[in-house]
């Protein structure tokens, strides 16, 4: 799995000025949460007097090349993180992603849902509790099942699926709150086990348009659960993980959301495997238009070097079933930069081939 590493770090400031700043940071944050906001920052004992800021960020662009000719593809994300840590140990972090949007997308994708935008922005308090987020964020069956092993490229979260006719009728993760604006409760992991429990008033988001981009995107009240368990048996480590949404459609003509996840994920030194189930049903869908998706990922890094296989199966009962076969290589040029080589074989309503040419930048 790809793990970002921060890349600012930035001298202490004044708790009183902190508080301020977040005035002109969440002025669009709706009364309860504002309420909800100030009320955990008033929590804080006065001996935290400082602010301490990390920062992390990725580019990502791609010349792709399809039956419809030539296209040019970027995204990018950057991420702060503003935390004060008491001498008790309670936690209290505000973390803003600004970026071309990621809806849909894994954790560590940037996504291309806007060309400027605040993709993600929450509070956090972090406790031998657990941890409690209120704001912007994926969503507690998301979180839990979200552990495709990751290349710089087009594998599963790749740049290919903006080309609207190889796009994947139902993403590979299946509905869900997405960035929607929403509480959040985990709890620690105790024995390789961690629970969350996500909530959602409505499919809406402070700043990003998820709603635009979301088919029925008239859901309410968005529940979703995620269990997530981590082993080793022997010399495998292992990832078990299961994740349920459910949310109320207010058109009459779609189905209300329920949808199941589940995901597996195995590592044995630089290879992965891993698979993720979705049953949607008729989740934001015509009633009776039931889709699942099943996806297979297979990965090997070595040194700077790594190659994947995938696979995503859609069956659907009224349009057509839909298939998509990829393979990349990607190459480590530097720490944080790597090229990627991606080809795609595409078919449901149109068949095709797709290629990639790109690079990613993290730093």
């Amino acid at each position: 799995m790809t793990h970002v590493k921060p890349f600012l770090s930035a001298p202490s400031i004044p708790w009183p000025r902190a508080i301020a700043d977040m005035d002109v940071i969440l002025p669009r944050l709706s009364r309860p949460l504002t309420t909800a906001a100030f009320a955990l920052l008033a929590a804080l004992p006065a001996a935290a007097e400082t602010v301490d800021f990390t920062g992390r960020g990725i580019g990502q662009g791609a010349v792709v090349r399809s039956g419809d000719g030539h296209e040019l593809f970027g995204a990018y994300a950057a991420t702060g993180d503003a935390t004060v840590t008491t001498d008790a140990g309670l936690g209290l972090s505000l973390t803003a992603t600004v970026g071309s949007g990621d809806y849909q997308k894994s954790l560590d994708r940037p996504g291309r849902n806007d060309q400027l935008t605040v993709s993600e922005i929450f509070l956090t308090v972090n406790s031998a509790w657990g941890r409690l987020r209120i704001g912007d964020e994926d969503g507690a069956a998301k979180r839990a099942v979200d552990m495709l092993p990751l290349l710089a490229g087009g594998q599963m979260d790749g740049l290919w699926t903006g080309i609207a006719a190889t796009a994947p009728p139902i993403d590979h993760l299946g509905r869900d709150s997405d960035d929607a604006t929403k509480i959040l409760y985990e709890t620690p992991r105790v024995m390789g086990l961690r629970i969350g429990v996500s909530y959602a008033p409505k499919r809406d988001s402070l700043v990003e348009d998820i709603a635009r981009e979301t088919p029925g995107r008239l859901d309410r009240d968005l529940w979703e659960i995620g269990l997530n368990y981590q082993g080793d048996l022997d010399a495998v480590s292992y990832e078990l993980a299961a994740g349920y949404v459910t949310a109320n459609s207010r058109n009459p003509l779609l189905g209300d959301t329920q949808s199941l996840k589940l995901a597996a994920l195995a590592l044995y030194g630089g290879f992965s495997g891993s698979v993720i189930y979705v049953d949607d049903g008729d989740s934001g869908r015509l009633k009776g238009d039931d889709a699942s998706s099943t996806t297979l990922m297979a990965s090997y890094e070595n040194g700077p070097y790594g190659a994947a296989l995938w696979w995503q199966g859609v069956n659907q009962d009224i349009s057509r079933d839909y298939d998509a076969y990829g393979a990349g290589l990607s190459w480590r040029i530097l720490d944080e930069t790597s090229l990627s080589l991606d080809a795609v074989r595409y078919e449901g309503g149109r068949r095709g081939w797709v290629g990639t040419l790109g690079v990613e930048a993290r730093f």
